[in-house]
């Protein structure tokens, strides 16, 4: 009993320390989580969860001084040391995010897999260092990262700009330090989330992170994404506006979940909806090692009420500002309240849904196996012209001709102000198309370039290949005007909390990233029932062959006589039944005079 006494008194004495250290900004670590929820025009329910963890240790440390991990996982420092990564963001999505009636999500992310990173300029082999940084995240997560090899990652231009803060010391923005790969095929499970869970700093025994039931997301959810976000910060600058003197590190880890009330209550005219039926359980006490844990619900333009009550709410933006309901986790959960509902007054009828000022949409043309073509189209309903880079990552089967472009702009052809063609090489590299084009306001633009499908060798087709092949999602980068910052919340470069974007009401740069669709495309196929045909009739050939053969050369051919043979079952059967033939035939002879002498007898009588 005294040793559990004091194992417990020990136990206590650590959690109080991490905490008032968390409390304090021990070790200038600071954790903080944060939900953020908004019913969509078309009903659905967009859930967002953010765990951001910040950390003055520098990231450009690739020796043993960072050994003493409190906030920050470990794993993560591992990894980002080991190859001297400067930007990371990875993500794991299952389902297609529907910008038309979902509007723009804080993270977009394609169907699939993605890894985009950014090395320091210390790094000698960018190549070598890639493919040690996917196969290491492929370890963490439980993942097919490491296929995203040279044949699956390219080197982009003009998409996916620094994030983190800049500087002449290996923090630089040279593009050759830039990769970027997609996998189309990946699912998001179980395997993924779980080790994901396991990087927080409560894991996910507290706080809001307890929501996040795989079981449950993956039976209700129409879309649901995981993301890793790492960025180095600054936390001092210099005099005068200088450069920063002490950079540091942000890691970012989120969840988006989109759920319909309508499946859950399974009822087409019932839309209410709650957090203990979406997730399976309801809001915990908060992380104790966590900063701040709050729930944002957008109610901007909403016709259901909350219960309980928010403990307060907020506006955030200029002209017509949105209108935040704000729940402080750590005060919410002292007074018993688990739940947060949503209801209706009466049933509510969702009508046309306006769509956001910029849409991106892509397919494949053509018939047959042989060729092809695909088509983008963007749409730009802003009041204003907008500059778009489009990146497409072809792979390399798909043989790309430059020579068909064609953009076209409401019928009138356009020429780019900057293009990147990098042409595939067979089992080495995919195809690299990136434009940077210039759309009128109230446009629709069409992208189409032509392709021939190539024959692959048979042990290069996925198992189920006439099904098809994927090709990756395209990205749309862009800068929404004025009029259509509204429809967007982007996070703030320098803190990537939502309280900071919320509470400090900041202007944000308005660049969002757009993914299209991914693409399912038809290859020529070989029969591969031609190889079980094969097998069989081989089988059958060798099965009946084999007997004689067997036969001739284990066994010796003697000459025997008759009556030495020996004989079989049905050999002796025969024998027997000959031998019995002779007895009846003289009993038979012998039965004929009998019954002669006896009529003869009755006659002389």
């Amino acid at each position: 009993k005294m040793m559990s006494l004091i194992l417990c008194a020990v136990y206590l004495s650590v959690t109080c320390l991490l905490h008032v250290q968390a409390q304090n900004g021990g070790d200038h670590e600071k954790f903080t989580e944060e939900l953020f929820m908004k019913e969509t025009p078309s009903g659905h329910v967009y859930s967002h969860f953010q765990f951001t963890t910040r950390w003055d240790s520098d990231i450009r440390r690739r020796d043993n001084s960072r050994e003493h991990y409190n906030l920050f996982p470990r794993s993560v420092g591992d990894i980002v040391a080991a190859y001297g990564v400067q930007e990371l963001s990875l993500s794991l999505t299952q389902g297609l995010w529907r910008y038309e009636k979902w509007g723009y999500p804080i993270n977009s992310a394609p169907p699939g897999a993605q890894v985009i990173a950014r090395f320091q300029s210390s790094v000698p082999d960018v190549d070598k260092a890639w493919e040690g940084l996917t196969s290491a995240l492929a370890g963490l997560l439980c993942s097919s990262l490491n296929n995203l090899g040279r044949t699956e990652s390219i080197q982009p231009e003009y998409s996916f700009a620094n994030q983190g803060v800049t500087g002449p010391d290996s923090l630089g923005t040279n593009r050759t330090y830039l990769r970027y790969g997609i996998l189309p095929r990946e699912n998001l499970c179980t395997e993924n989330l779980t080790p994901w869970k396991k990087l927080l700093p409560c894991k996910n025994k507290r706080g809001l992170a307890v929501l996040l039931s795989s079981g449950h997301i993956q039976k209700y959810s129409v879309y649901f994404s995981l993301g890793l976000d790492l960025k180095p910060v600054c936390y001092s600058t210099g005099e005068e506006g200088g450069g920063c003197t002490s950079p540091g590190v942000e890691l970012v880890q989120s969840v988006s979940v989109v759920i319909d009330p309508v499946i859950i209550n399974k009822q087409a005219d019932n839309t209410d909806w709650n957090v203990k039926r979406m997730f399976g359980i309801g809001v915990t006490p908060a992380c104790p090692l966590a900063h701040t844990s709050t729930i944002f619900i957008d109610t901007t333009d909403s016709t259901y009420v909350l219960d309980p009550p928010p403990n307060e709410y907020l506006y955030y933006g200029a002209g017509m500002p949105r209108k935040l309901a704000v729940y402080d986790v750590k005060i919410f959960t002292e007074h018993g309240i688990t739940d947060i509902t949503a209801k209706h007054p009466k049933s509510h009828i969702y009508g046309i849904v306006r769509a956001p000022p910029v849409l991106f949409n892509r397919h494949v043309v053509g018939t047959g196996q042989e060729r092809g073509g695909i088509v983008a189209t963007i749409k730009n309903s802003c009041t204003t012209g907008i500059t778009v880079a489009y990146l497409e990552l072809i792979p390399w089967y798909l043989r790309v001709y430059l020579h068909t472009l064609k953009i076209e702009t409401d019928g009138v052809p356009v020429k780019p102000i900057n293009t990147v063609y990098r042409p595939g090489r067979d089992r080495e590299r995919p195809y690299h198309l990136e434009l940077v084009l210039k759309l009128a306001a109230r446009s629709t633009t069409t992208i189409r370039i032509d392709m021939e499908y190539s024959i692959l060798r048979w042990t290069e087709y996925p198992p189920d290949a006439n099904h098809g092949l994927y090709v990756g999602a395209a990205v749309l980068t862009t800068r929404l005007p004025v009029d259509g910052k509204a429809n967007a919340t982007v996070l703030a470069a320098e803190d990537s909390s939502l309280s900071h974007l919320f509470w400090g009401n900041v202007a944000t740069d308005p660049v969002l990233k757009i993914y299209s669709e991914t693409l399912l495309i038809t290859v020529p196929t070989p029969d591969f029932s031609m190889p079980y045909n094969v097998i069989c009739l081989a089988c059958t050939i060798a099965a009946l062959a084999f007997g004689p053969i067997h036969n001739m050369t284990t066994k010796k051919l003697v000459l025997v006589s008759p009556d030495q043979e020996e004989k079989s079952l049905l050999g002796k059967i025969i024998a027997c039944v000959l031998s019995c033939l002779p007895t009846l035939a003289a009993r038979k002879k012998k039965q004929e005079p009998e019954q002669t002498s006896d009529e003869d007898k009755g006659n002389e009588e």
